[in-house]
């Protein structure tokens, strides 16, 4: 399997968990086995890729842009990975033109992309805070030690 396709598996797994997350509050138990699983994809994820992501305005001057029946579309090619990977996966079942897809729809996907982040580390500080007051429930593989 390639990287590229490693990745977009990777990236698939994520996708799913952070769903999973979506609809739990911080401290909910039943977030543990989402929180559990994107410690595992990223960790897999950091040993794919290097430490270069690009992030924000950064990553949409990146990409290029093409005019189709008065529509801007992204050239998909020119999404940096893993962003074009995060995309697609998040992609799955929307709209879009034989010819790439929306550039609205890639700029919504960023938005939403920082509001995941949040959540997820308003997770994973709750989840840290619970360890440290139950020391007999949270050992090394809950990813809570330091």
């Amino acid at each position: 399997m390639t990287i590229s396709n490693q990745v977009r598996q990777l990236e698939i797994a994520k996708r799913r968990a952070l769903w999973a997350l979506a609809d739990l509050r911080p401290g909910d138990a039943r977030a543990e086995l989402p929180l559990l699983e994107l410690e595992e994809v990223d960790q897999a994820l950091d040993e794919l890729q290097s430490g270069d992501e690009l992030r924000g305005q950064e990553l949409i001057n990146a990409i290029e842009i093409q005019s189709h029946s008065g529509q801007r579309l992204i050239i998909e090619d020119s999404i940096p990975d893993p962003w074009r990977q995060r995309f697609a996966a998040a992609s799955v079942g929307s709209t879009r033109l034989a010819a790439g897809p929306y550039f609205r729809d890639f700029e919504k996907f960023l938005m939403s992309w920082n509001d995941e982040m949040r959540h997820l580390e308003a997770h994973r500080a709750s989840r840290l805070d619970r360890c440290q007051n139950e020391e007999d429930r949270c050992g090394p593989e809950s990813g809570a030690a330091s």
